[in-house]
């Protein structure tokens, strides 16, 4: 009996939320690679990432490098190994990017190459996820 209550079980069609849930885990392994990206060439660009440069400057440096490494990086990889489990997680990731189009805002008007990146990064690393997320309602939960 039991070994056709496990048949039945394994010939049952998927549940509706395994599409979804692979789109949005693969809207946040993109979202991750971007990030991922800009960060690397980050260390190449002229006046780009300098780890343990000396200073406060150095410390602030650091800071930034290790918060995108952690927020916008490693966030995502984690909430993709099960995104509705972990929708804290992803909210956690959220608003890291909305601190990067935050930190865009200053006394100075904007600089296509060095704010148009991450500017675009962002638009396309939330709309993914609030696309891909099947319960949205579930990201502005606190």
């Amino acid at each position: 009996m039991q070994h056709d209550a496990l048949t039945s079980d394994l010939d049952r069609p998927a549940p509706a939320t395994v599409p979804a849930t692979g789109r949005l885990r693969v809207a946040l392994l993109v979202g991750a690679a971007i990030w991922a990206f800009l960060l690397v060439v980050g260390f190449f660009a002229p006046g780009g990432w300098v780890w343990g440069m000396p200073g406060p400057i150095g410390h602030m440096e650091n800071y930034m490098i290790s918060l995108w490494l952690v927020g916008l990086v490693l966030a995502p990889l984690l909430a993709r190994r099960d995104p509705l489990g972990r929708t804290s997680v992803i909210q956690v990731y959220l608003l890291a990017v909305l601190a990067i189009v935050v930190s865009t805002v200053r006394g100075e008007e904007l600089k296509w190459i060095a704010d148009a990146p991450p500017i675009i990064a962002a638009a396309i690393a939330i709309g993914l996820v609030v696309w891909a997320h099947p319960d949205r309602g579930a990201l502005a939960r606190w």
